[in-house]
């Protein structure tokens, strides 16, 4: 049986996740209770487990992508001989949401005008890093701040 692997509601107010980075690789085999993949939420980055064992046969969301509360994001196969019809239905999945995908970075170009500076709000470690969270993230990108030209005023 191949069972899907959805993205989970890790607070209240989590609409979508952003997939942070995926800990298991197809063709992997995954424990009850194992972690498999790293989410953004909001709030915070969190490890998701899988509730079945089995097999990860594809991935639907690649590290990076989002996808809403509720979706596949990932495959699991009991057996091996599932694994291609699971890849199968990953690539059909991947196709329907690839019609989304396909609007969203003409809305991304048009968003990236000039924006104002601000002068505080985050702080960048001696890497050069801006050190921020997710929910602060989100909120600049949806007011078009541009993180690299803010100081942080903490410690």
């Amino acid at each position: 049986m191949i069972r899907e692997v959805f993205m989970p509601a890790l607070s209240s107010t989590m609409t979508e996740g952003k997939i942070v980075s995926w800990v298991k690789a197809p063709g992997d085999k995954v424990e009850k209770g194992e972690t498999v993949v790293i989410v953004e939420s909001d709030k915070a980055d969190m490890d998701v487990e899988s509730f079945h064992e089995g097999i990860l046969a594809a991935i639907v969301v690649e590290a990076g992508g989002t996808a809403p509360v509720g979706e596949a994001i990932a495959l699991l196969a009991e057996t091996e001989a599932e694994i291609e019809a699971a890849k199968q239905q990953a690539a059909a999945k991947a196709g329907t949401a690839g019609g989304e995908t396909a609007t969203a970075p003409a809305a991304v170009a048009v968003a990236e005008a000039p924006a104002p500076a601000v002068q505080n709000g985050a702080s960048s470690s001696s890497s050069g890093r801006v050190v921020i969270s997710p929910r602060a993230r989100k909120l600049a990108k949806e007011l078009k701040v541009d993180l690299a030209n803010l100081r942080g005023s903490g410690p």
